[in-house]
């Protein structure tokens, strides 16, 4: 009996490992060739893209596996006429290398301040969606000088970065680091229809904007690196990159401007709070948007960028 379990666990496991094998097959490279540069990091290579002349903008994307430097494509070209804009996947995230570690918020800090320094060497307008708001917050903390003015699209809600690690968050951090297991419950949350879902249920109002390439790229971003984006996707859902934004937001000294949108569920209170932590934070609304306005409404979304810096 014990020999039959065990030839039938093997048998799971290696049709398991096959699956996994199969999908990585399925995730074009292409997107990897297209232009531009390396920044080799002390804990791994970060990929980016430049474009433009004049004052340096700093885009960062949101902090999840489905999201890379693609998210900033057409708010891009539109500062790009009159600015150098600077646009980095995340280690972690995209084309960047995503090492097998459990992330912090500290992790980011770090790669913010040096990719500053080291990459852009000057003082520099931040843009940040979602929880990379937070992480440019405690950089700036880090290093006064690194930023000039500082623009948060959809910041999260200071009650959703309370939550520490605990037992469940090691156990996550546990499986997901399995070869095998791990990476097969990662791609079964990551699947094309959890992307799909991602983009019509949390990043978009209108989905009848959503495009195909938006969505495959989302899903090549997260299954790039043969999997290795399961050691972010772990770290997310165990709390370990929770961080308050309060004493940092307080002490923030520059200018902030706040961009929320008005379907998103939670974010106008977030962002009076964030206007009561400190007030010389400006509010702007975008109408019509949710999670990702940056994809949804590129055009508006860069309009209000120029008008703030």
């Amino acid at each position: 009996m014990k020999k039959t379990v065990l030839k039938l666990s093997a048998a799971s496991i290696g049709a398991l490992h096959c699956i996994n094998k199969y999908i990585d097959t399925t995730v074009s490279d292409n997107r990897m060739k297209s232009t531009g540069k390396i920044y080799n990091w002390k804990n791994g290579n970060i990929f980016y893209r430049v474009s433009g002349q004049g004052k340096p903008i700093l885009l960062l994307h949101d902090v999840n596996v489905f999201s890379s430097e693609n998210d900033w494509n057409q708010v891009m070209s539109g500062l790009s006429e009159d600015n150098r804009v600077y646009a980095p996947d995340l280690i972690g995230c995209g084309r960047s290398d995503k090492p097998a570690v459990t992330y912090t918020g500290y992790f980011y800090v770090q790669m913010i301040t040096d990719f500053v320094k080291n990459v852009i060497r000057e003082k520099t307008t931040v843009i940040a969606s979602g929880r990379s708001s937070v992480f440019a917050l405690m950089a700036n903390a880090l290093d006064t000088e690194i930023f000039d003015k500082m623009i948060f699209i959809n910041p999260p809600a200071k009650s959703s970065m309370k939550k520490m690690p605990d037992q469940h968050s090691k156990i996550l951090i546990r499986l997901f680091g399995l070869p095998i297991i791990g990476k097969t419950c990662y791609y079964m949350a990551t699947s094309r229809t959890n992307t799909e879902d991602y983009f019509s249920e949390r990043g978009y109002f209108n989905p009848f904007l959503i495009k195909q390439q938006t969505v495959r790229a989302a899903y090549q971003s997260a299954h790039y690196g043969s999997g290795n984006g399961r050691y972010l996707f772990a770290s997310l859902e165990g709390g370990y990159l929770n961080t308050d934004p309060t004493e940092t937001l307080k002490k923030a000294g520059k200018e902030i401007t706040v961009l929320i949108s008005d379907h998103l569920p939670g974010s106008k209170e977030t962002a009076d709070n964030y206007a009561k932590i400190n007030e010389s934070v400006k509010i702007r609304t975008l109408k019509n948007t949710k999670q990702l306005p940056e994809l949804e409404t590129p055009d508006i979304v860069a309009d209000i960028i120029l008008e703030s810096i």
